[in-house]
């Protein structure tokens, strides 16, 4: 019996010694850790994690129970690149990523109750990934785990514009930048249908995306439309209304088609000559398009009803600013550097060089012209009788004035928010036109007839047309009646 056991053991020594002593040492080192790992637990957050660009995000994760701060190790990793690391009770970053460096940070001081999230400063999209979180002890053993990182931008504010005029009516653009992932493009009309919209492919820059969409309209659409914009990953919306006036649809009557049917038949031989002069008319039409980019050319039509309406318009030298000089016509301003009026008119603009016009509108349809000096600063257009002239408040729609302005550089549209008018050349007649009893107030370039701006609002009393300088500045309302670009004249 003795020697059965003792042949067993000498077996047993055999076996384990032809398994090799570092292979035991190893296996006794993994079962070591394997057991003090059942000491705590590592939880993170299950749902993947948004975040917007140039946010700060945290990582969630947590230890149940915390562990004691000597010998503990927190690492977080992305793929092989090192996020973050802490050790022997310090931050130990020398060999984290570049990308990372400066842009991430523990919660040093709640180690004790087992938060070991990490925070991501200024978020790329290039940070969307999956994020490991590996927590080590010398006394509890080791453990890991996962977090998904989304990474998402809402984009600017949304732009929408005439792109072309089609067979039947116009074509309108809504755009916006700076989106990933792309976003929902809804069209709709003022009575809410949806409309059918031609997406094009986005353009990308540093992975981000512009949004191009195209929408046809007629006359019969309606004359406000709406685009949104919705991101569903971060489940937010943006919107934007532009209003179509009814001078801008094309207008042809049946007596045309009548002519162009019979003009069609008789020039039936020689259709390859009427081909060859559509495409040149197409190729003038696209390429005026392309030079103007977002600046459209009014139709002919539509200047010819806008100018038909002129009014003789003179300012009104009582509610002038005492700093302003006004010709003996009354149609020319100027600022000058001392009081060239008594400020003895509680009408008077006291805290900004502006002026109204003689005579105010509670009806119908206007028009007029004005000079404007292409490096002054200035704002012109209607303004109500009730606007205050002791405070500078903004040329705002809520503060009573409908009014474009310009810096010196550039041009806007005056809102609390200022909007930006996009121009190819400096500007130096303006044509303005109100249609009071539609609530539109139209701005377009008088040397190209192209279209500048349009407020929609309703006018509640009188408005009065609107001027206001810089120091430097000077305006003329020309009272003669802009010829159109084609005129023989």
């Amino acid at each position: 019996m003795q020697k059965k056991s003792n042949r067993g053991f000498r077996d047993l020594l055999r076996m384990f010694g032809w398994i090799g002593p570092q292979a035991l040492l190893r296996f006794f080192l993994l079962w070591i850790s394997s057991t003090l790992a059942d000491d705590f637990q590592l939880s993170c957050s299950q749902r993947p994690v948004v975040a917007e660009v140039g946010d700060t995000v945290v990582l969630e994760c947590q230890l149940a129970p915390s562990l004691p701060l000597k010998g503990l190790e927190i690492r977080w990793t992305k793929g092989k690149e090192l996020v973050h690391l802490y050790r022997f009770e310090q931050d130990e970053n020398t060999e984290q990523s570049a990308d990372y460096k400066d842009r991430t940070q523990l919660f040093a001081s709640e180690f004790q109750r087992g938060n070991v999230s990490l925070k991501l400063k200024q978020v790329v999209l290039p940070d969307s990934g999956i994020y490991k979180c590996f927590v080590e002890s010398e006394a509890h053993g080791f453990k890991d785990a996962n977090i998904i990182l989304n990474v998402a931008s809402f984009g600017e504010w949304p732009t929408i514009n005439l792109n072309k005029y089609t067979g039947s009516g116009i074509q309108l653009q809504c755009k916006s930048a700076n989106w990933f992932p792309s976003p929902i493009v809804q069209w709709s009309n003022e009575k809410g249908d949806i409309l059918t919209q031609q997406e094009q492919p986005g353009t990308e820059e540093n992975g981000l995306v512009t949004v191009k969409n195209n929408i046809d309209v007629t006359s019969d659409s309606g004359n406000t439309f709406s685009c949104l914009l919705q991101s569903d990953i971060l489940s937010k919306t943006v919107s934007v209304m532009f209003y179509v006036p009814d001078e801008f649809y094309p207008v042809t009557s049946i007596w045309l088609y009548m002519f162009l049917l019979i003009f069609f038949g008789i020039l039936a031989v020689i259709a390859g000559l009427f081909i060859f002069f559509r495409k040149q008319r197409n190729y003038i039409r696209d390429t005026h398009w392309n030079e103007l980019g977002k600046i459209r050319s009014l139709p002919e039509l539509a200047v010819q009803r806008m100018t038909n309406a002129a009014d003789c318009i003179v300012l009104d030298s009582d509610t002038a600013n005492s700093r302003l000089l006004i010709s003996s016509d009354l149609t020319t301003v100027s600022c000058t550097a001392g009081d060239k009026i008594p400020a003895d008119s509680s009408r008077r603009f006291q805290s900004r060089l502006a002026v109204l016009g003689k005579t105010g509108f509670a009806s119908g349809r206007h028009y007029w012209l004005v000079k404007v000096e292409s490096h002054s600063a200035w704002d012109l257009g209607v303004a109500r009788e009730s606007v205050t002239r002791e405070e500078k408040l903004p040329l705002s729609p809520e503060n009573g004035y409908w009014t474009i302005g310009h810096d010196g550089e550039r041009y806007w549209a005056n809102f609390t928010n200022p909007l930006e008018i996009m121009c190819r050349e400096k500007l130096q007649r303006i044509g303005i036109y109100v249609n009071y009893d539609a609530g539109q107030v139209l701005f377009y370039d008088g040397a190209t007839n192209s279209h500048l701006y349009s407020f929609t609002c309703s006018f509640e009393g009188l408005i009065f047309p609107f001027l206001n300088l810089s120091e430097s500045g000077k305006c003329s309302i020309l009272q003669s009646t802009p010829l159109l670009p084609n005129s023989n004249h």
